[in-house]
Protein backbone atom coordinates (compact mmCIF):
# COMPACT_ATOMS: atom_id res chain seq x y z
CA UNK A 1 0.00 0.00 0.00
CA UNK A 2 2.69 2.04 0.59
CA UNK A 3 3.43 2.20 -3.05
CA UNK A 4 0.63 3.04 -3.97
CA UNK A 5 0.35 6.34 -1.43
CA UNK A 6 3.55 7.51 -3.38
CA UNK A 7 1.82 7.05 -6.52
CA UNK A 8 -1.38 9.05 -5.99
CA UNK A 9 0.83 11.67 -4.04
CA UNK A 10 2.93 12.19 -7.00
CA UNK A 11 -0.19 12.70 -8.72
CA UNK A 12 -1.98 15.55 -6.22
CA UNK A 13 1.12 17.35 -6.17
CA UNK A 14 1.16 17.85 -9.63
CA UNK A 15 1.54 21.52 -10.76
CA UNK A 16 -1.17 21.47 -13.13
CA UNK A 17 -4.25 21.69 -11.09
CA UNK A 18 -7.58 20.63 -13.08
CA UNK A 19 -6.60 16.70 -12.87
CA UNK A 20 -9.26 14.21 -12.18
CA UNK A 21 -7.47 11.19 -10.55
CA UNK A 22 -9.70 7.57 -10.86
CA UNK A 23 -7.99 4.56 -8.86
CA UNK A 24 -9.33 1.34 -10.03
CA UNK A 25 -9.29 -1.11 -6.97
CA UNK A 26 -8.97 -4.52 -8.92
CA UNK A 27 -10.38 -6.46 -6.11
CA UNK A 28 -7.91 -5.85 -3.52
CA UNK A 29 -8.28 -7.43 0.23
CA UNK A 30 -5.15 -6.09 1.56
CA UNK A 31 -6.35 -2.83 3.28
CA UNK A 32 -6.38 -0.89 0.42
CA UNK A 33 -10.41 -0.34 0.28
CA UNK A 34 -10.25 1.46 3.36
CA UNK A 35 -7.53 3.98 2.60
CA UNK A 36 -9.08 4.57 -0.56
CA UNK A 37 -12.32 4.83 1.16
CA UNK A 38 -10.71 6.83 3.42
CA UNK A 39 -9.14 9.01 0.96
CA UNK A 40 -11.91 10.08 -1.17
CA UNK A 41 -13.55 11.97 1.16
CA UNK A 42 -11.00 14.11 1.81
CA UNK A 43 -9.50 14.80 -1.90
CA UNK A 44 -10.92 15.12 -5.36
CA UNK A 45 -9.75 11.19 -6.22
CA UNK A 46 -12.84 8.82 -7.43
CA UNK A 47 -12.29 5.31 -6.46
CA UNK A 48 -13.51 2.69 -8.66
CA UNK A 49 -14.16 -0.72 -6.06
CA UNK A 50 -14.28 -4.17 -8.53
CA UNK A 51 -16.14 -6.75 -6.88
CA UNK A 52 -13.66 -9.35 -8.05
CA UNK A 53 -9.96 -9.14 -9.70
CA UNK A 54 -11.22 -8.72 -13.47
CA UNK A 55 -6.94 -7.64 -14.38
CA UNK A 56 -5.28 -4.87 -15.07
CA UNK A 57 -6.40 -4.81 -19.01
CA UNK A 58 -10.19 -4.37 -18.12
CA UNK A 59 -9.34 -1.96 -15.28
CA UNK A 60 -7.58 0.36 -17.15
CA UNK A 61 -10.62 0.20 -19.65
CA UNK A 62 -13.17 0.83 -16.93
CA UNK A 63 -11.25 3.83 -15.61
CA UNK A 64 -11.11 5.38 -19.51
CA UNK A 65 -14.27 5.15 -19.96
CA UNK A 66 -15.52 6.35 -16.51
CA UNK A 67 -13.01 9.30 -17.33
CA UNK A 68 -14.57 12.64 -17.49
CA UNK A 69 -11.56 14.51 -19.05
CA UNK A 70 -10.21 15.59 -22.28
CA UNK A 71 -7.18 14.19 -22.19
CA UNK A 72 -5.95 10.83 -20.46
CA UNK A 73 -2.60 9.61 -19.17
CA UNK A 74 -2.09 6.50 -16.49
CA UNK A 75 0.08 5.24 -13.91
CA UNK A 76 0.93 2.00 -12.39
CA UNK A 77 0.45 2.14 -8.56
CA UNK A 78 4.12 0.96 -8.10
CA UNK A 79 5.52 4.23 -10.10
CA UNK A 80 5.25 7.90 -9.79
CA UNK A 81 5.72 11.26 -11.69
CA UNK A 82 7.98 14.11 -11.84
CA UNK A 83 5.98 16.92 -10.33
CA UNK A 84 5.52 19.09 -13.99
CA UNK A 85 4.30 16.17 -15.94
CA UNK A 86 0.56 16.84 -16.48
CA UNK A 87 1.90 20.51 -17.13
CA UNK A 88 4.14 20.30 -19.77
CA UNK A 89 2.38 17.51 -21.29
CA UNK A 90 -0.55 20.30 -21.94
CA UNK A 91 1.60 23.11 -23.12
CA UNK A 92 3.39 20.83 -25.32
CA UNK A 93 -0.36 19.59 -26.75
CA UNK A 94 -1.34 23.45 -26.58
CA UNK A 95 1.79 24.01 -28.71
CA UNK A 96 1.28 21.22 -31.29
CA UNK A 97 -2.43 21.85 -32.08
CA UNK A 98 -1.78 25.41 -33.05
CA UNK A 99 0.63 23.94 -35.68
CA UNK A 100 -1.93 21.73 -36.95
CA UNK A 101 -0.45 18.73 -36.69
CA UNK A 102 -1.58 15.27 -37.36
CA UNK A 103 -0.83 13.19 -33.80
CA UNK A 104 -1.91 10.50 -31.27
CA UNK A 105 -0.72 11.64 -28.22
CA UNK A 106 2.53 12.18 -26.37
CA UNK A 107 4.78 10.66 -24.16
CA UNK A 108 8.05 11.21 -22.53
CA UNK A 109 11.20 8.99 -21.22
CA UNK A 110 11.56 7.61 -18.75
CA UNK A 111 13.30 7.23 -15.05
CA UNK A 112 14.23 3.72 -14.46
CA UNK A 113 15.31 2.92 -10.81
CA UNK A 114 17.01 -0.91 -10.73
CA UNK A 115 19.06 -2.18 -7.38
CA UNK A 116 19.42 1.32 -6.27
CA UNK A 117 21.05 2.68 -9.78
CA UNK A 118 19.02 5.18 -11.41
CA UNK A 119 19.03 5.21 -15.30
CA UNK A 120 17.47 7.12 -18.29
CA UNK A 121 16.03 4.96 -20.58
CA UNK A 122 17.24 6.36 -24.63
CA UNK A 123 13.75 7.18 -26.88
CA UNK A 124 13.13 8.32 -29.92
CA UNK A 125 12.15 12.13 -30.60
CA UNK A 126 8.99 10.67 -32.17
CA UNK A 127 7.44 7.48 -33.53
CA UNK A 128 5.08 6.77 -36.00
CA UNK A 129 2.93 3.36 -36.56
CA UNK A 130 5.49 1.36 -39.30
CA UNK A 131 8.03 1.90 -36.37
CA UNK A 132 5.72 1.08 -33.53
CA UNK A 133 5.20 -2.16 -34.99
CA UNK A 134 8.53 -3.28 -34.66
CA UNK A 135 9.73 -2.08 -31.09
CA UNK A 136 7.88 -0.36 -28.31
CA UNK A 137 9.77 3.16 -28.21
CA UNK A 138 7.17 4.74 -25.96
CA UNK A 139 7.13 2.97 -23.04
CA UNK A 140 3.78 1.84 -20.82
CA UNK A 141 2.28 4.77 -20.60
CA UNK A 142 0.82 8.09 -23.30
CA UNK A 143 -0.65 11.26 -23.10
CA UNK A 144 -3.41 11.59 -25.61
CA UNK A 145 -7.00 12.50 -26.11
CA UNK A 146 -9.59 10.19 -24.20
CA UNK A 147 -11.37 10.13 -27.83
CA UNK A 148 -7.91 7.96 -28.90
CA UNK A 149 -8.15 5.64 -26.72
CA UNK A 150 -11.41 4.70 -27.11
CA UNK A 151 -11.47 5.03 -30.77
CA UNK A 152 -8.71 2.81 -30.84
CA UNK A 153 -10.39 0.03 -28.94
CA UNK A 154 -8.66 0.24 -25.44
CA UNK A 155 -6.81 -2.61 -24.20
CA UNK A 156 -6.43 -5.52 -25.78
CA UNK A 157 -7.40 -8.26 -22.37
CA UNK A 158 -6.45 -11.14 -24.88
CA UNK A 159 -3.04 -10.56 -24.70
CA UNK A 160 -0.93 -11.92 -22.31
CA UNK A 161 1.77 -8.79 -22.43
CA UNK A 162 2.51 -6.04 -24.61
CA UNK A 163 -1.24 -4.76 -24.27
CA UNK A 164 0.29 -0.95 -23.90
CA UNK A 165 2.22 -1.51 -27.05
CA UNK A 166 -0.27 -3.00 -28.84
CA UNK A 167 -2.67 0.12 -28.14
CA UNK A 168 -0.21 2.63 -29.34
CA UNK A 169 -0.04 0.93 -32.36
CA UNK A 170 -3.59 1.17 -33.13
CA UNK A 171 -3.88 4.49 -32.03
CA UNK A 172 -0.83 5.64 -34.21
CA UNK A 173 -2.18 3.98 -37.01
CA UNK A 174 -5.34 5.72 -36.36
CA UNK A 175 -4.67 8.66 -35.34
CA UNK A 176 -0.83 9.43 -36.48
CA UNK A 177 2.56 9.98 -35.14
CA UNK A 178 3.79 10.30 -31.12
CA UNK A 179 5.91 12.77 -30.06
CA UNK A 180 8.23 12.80 -27.21
CA UNK A 181 8.55 15.56 -24.59
CA UNK A 182 12.05 14.74 -23.06
CA UNK A 183 11.37 15.66 -19.96
CA UNK A 184 11.89 11.90 -18.06
CA UNK A 185 8.85 12.85 -16.30
CA UNK A 186 7.92 9.29 -15.42
CA UNK A 187 10.34 7.15 -12.37
CA UNK A 188 9.20 3.29 -13.09
CA UNK A 189 10.67 1.55 -9.77
CA UNK A 190 12.07 -1.92 -10.80
CA UNK A 191 13.13 -2.71 -7.35
CA UNK A 192 9.66 -2.68 -5.72
CA UNK A 193 8.07 -5.08 -7.73
CA UNK A 194 8.20 -8.50 -9.50
CA UNK A 195 5.09 -8.02 -11.67
CA UNK A 196 6.85 -6.61 -14.52
CA UNK A 197 6.87 -8.65 -18.08
CA UNK A 198 10.65 -8.70 -17.35
CA UNK A 199 9.72 -11.59 -15.16
CA UNK A 200 7.69 -13.29 -17.34
CA UNK A 201 8.67 -16.52 -18.70
CA UNK A 202 9.64 -17.17 -22.10
CA UNK A 203 6.74 -18.50 -23.37
CA UNK A 204 4.57 -16.10 -22.78
CA UNK A 205 6.39 -13.59 -25.04
CA UNK A 206 6.68 -16.00 -27.56
CA UNK A 207 3.13 -16.42 -27.34
CA UNK A 208 2.49 -12.84 -26.98
CA UNK A 209 5.16 -12.14 -30.02
CA UNK A 210 2.99 -14.37 -32.62
CA UNK A 211 -0.43 -12.46 -31.56
CA UNK A 212 1.36 -9.26 -31.97
CA UNK A 213 2.57 -9.42 -35.22
CA UNK A 214 -0.84 -11.35 -36.16
CA UNK A 215 -2.35 -8.30 -35.53
CA UNK A 216 0.36 -5.67 -36.92
CA UNK A 217 1.36 -7.69 -39.92
CA UNK A 218 2.50 -8.06 -42.31
CA UNK A 219 5.88 -7.61 -41.90
CA UNK A 220 8.61 -7.53 -44.62
CA UNK A 221 12.09 -9.13 -43.68
CA UNK A 222 13.65 -6.23 -42.52
CA UNK A 223 10.97 -5.36 -40.28
CA UNK A 224 10.76 -9.08 -38.75
CA UNK A 225 14.37 -8.39 -38.33
CA UNK A 226 13.50 -5.19 -36.39
CA UNK A 227 11.21 -7.27 -34.37
CA UNK A 228 13.48 -10.02 -33.50
CA UNK A 229 15.98 -7.19 -31.66
CA UNK A 230 13.66 -6.64 -29.59
CA UNK A 231 13.27 -10.14 -28.38
CA UNK A 232 16.76 -10.06 -27.21
CA UNK A 233 15.62 -7.17 -24.36
CA UNK A 234 14.10 -10.65 -22.91
CA UNK A 235 16.75 -13.08 -21.39
CA UNK A 236 14.30 -15.58 -20.86
CA UNK A 237 13.08 -15.74 -24.67
CA UNK A 238 15.68 -18.31 -26.92
CA UNK A 239 16.12 -17.33 -29.91
CA UNK A 240 15.94 -20.32 -33.10
CA UNK A 241 18.87 -20.60 -35.14
CA UNK A 242 16.96 -18.54 -37.77
CA UNK A 243 16.48 -15.68 -35.80
CA UNK A 244 20.07 -15.29 -35.03
CA UNK A 245 21.33 -16.01 -39.02
CA UNK A 246 18.08 -13.19 -39.39
CA UNK A 247 19.68 -10.77 -37.05
CA UNK A 248 23.47 -11.10 -38.65
CA UNK A 249 22.14 -10.90 -41.83
CA UNK A 250 20.15 -7.92 -41.73
CA UNK A 251 23.07 -6.46 -39.74
CA UNK A 252 21.38 -6.31 -36.05
CA UNK A 253 24.89 -6.46 -34.78
CA UNK A 254 24.03 -4.91 -31.26
CA UNK A 255 21.10 -7.11 -30.72
CA UNK A 256 22.78 -10.30 -31.87
CA UNK A 257 25.90 -9.49 -28.97
CA UNK A 258 23.71 -8.81 -26.91
CA UNK A 259 21.42 -12.48 -27.29
CA UNK A 260 25.01 -13.97 -27.40
CA UNK A 261 26.26 -12.42 -24.47
CA UNK A 262 22.82 -13.72 -22.82
CA UNK A 263 23.93 -17.34 -23.68
CA UNK A 264 26.94 -17.39 -23.31
CA UNK A 265 27.62 -15.29 -20.30
CA UNK A 266 27.09 -16.28 -16.75
CA UNK A 267 23.71 -14.89 -15.35
CA UNK A 268 25.55 -12.53 -12.77
CA UNK A 269 27.82 -11.07 -15.19
CA UNK A 270 25.47 -10.51 -18.13
CA UNK A 271 23.02 -8.34 -15.48
CA UNK A 272 26.08 -6.14 -15.06
CA UNK A 273 27.03 -6.03 -18.43
CA UNK A 274 23.59 -4.84 -19.30
CA UNK A 275 23.42 -2.51 -16.22
CA UNK A 276 26.64 -0.66 -17.74
CA UNK A 277 24.87 -0.18 -21.42
CA UNK A 278 22.21 0.43 -20.05
CA UNK A 279 23.78 3.03 -17.77
CA UNK A 280 25.58 4.65 -21.35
Amino acid sequence: MQLLKRAIDSVLIQSYPRIEIIVVDDGSADGTRDYLHDLSKASSIRSIFMPVSVGACNARNFAINSANGEFLTGLDDDDYFEPDRIRKFVDKWQEINNQNIRLAGLFDGIQIIRNETQLLASLSQATNGNQLKIRNVIGNQVFAPREHFIGAGLFDNSLPCWQDWDLWCRMAKQYGDFLNCGNFSYVQDLKSTSNRISTQPGFTIRYASRRFQMKHGPYSLSERAGFVSSLCDYPQVTLYPSELFMLAGSWQIPALARKLAQILLPRSAYSGLRELVNSK
